[in-house]
């Protein structure tokens, strides 16, 4: 993970350590840090139990975008694009081939960088709403919160559905031939 204190600098961004979460919301009293503590924490749960991270780690960066690179949110974007509405499982080994596909969408495409989506509008759930569930309602919980990040960045799904059918139409459909 990448250190949010040297992103947010770069971006003149004073972090909040106090209060709820400054870019989601989260009901946490430690502002960001809290925020990113919790959220490593219930990835180590999610881990436990067998829950695939991607899900889970496109929300909360898509959520926290100003502490991120600044193509972040293509890629986390697509990604959902990828598995939420094409169903695509996903695996670690599949980010560095969606990297890849970014690389070459961001020469052709230099406009196109998603940006961030004006604070507390990027979905209802938070990663604290995730705190205390048992499995099965982590999981429907986790899936919603996933979707309300996804549906909040629409505006942007154009630009997801290309990079994510770039991807599919490179390396998708070369597995499923091979």
């Amino acid at each position: 993970m990448q250190d949010i204190e040297r992103q947010a600098r770069k971006k003149g961004i004073k972090l909040e350590r106090r209060g709820r979460c400054q870019f989601c919301g989260s009901n946490v009293e430690g502002g960001v840090f809290e925020c990113f503590e919790v959220f490593i924490e219930t990835g180590g749960r999610l881990a436990e139990i067998g829950l695939p991270p991607f899900m889970y780690a496109d929300a909360h960066c898509l959520q926290h975008t100003e502490v991120h690179g600044d193509w972040n949110n293509n890629l986390h974007l697509a990604r959902q694009y990828l598995t939420l509405e094409r169903e695509v499982v996903w695996n670690y080994s599949k980010t560095p081939l969606l990297s890849r596909v970014m690389d070459d969408y961001k020469l052709a495409r230099p406009d196109s960088r998603i940006p961030a989506l004006p604070v507390l509008e990027r979905g209802n759930l938070t990663v604290t709403d995730l705190i205390g569930l048992e499995q099965q309602e982590l999981e429907r919980v986790l899936e919603s919160w996933a979707r309300g990040v996804y549906r909040s960045y629409e505006r942007f799904h154009p630009i997801a559905k290309a990079i994510g059918d770039l991807y599919l139409s490179k390396y998708e459909k070369e597995s499923k031939e091979g």
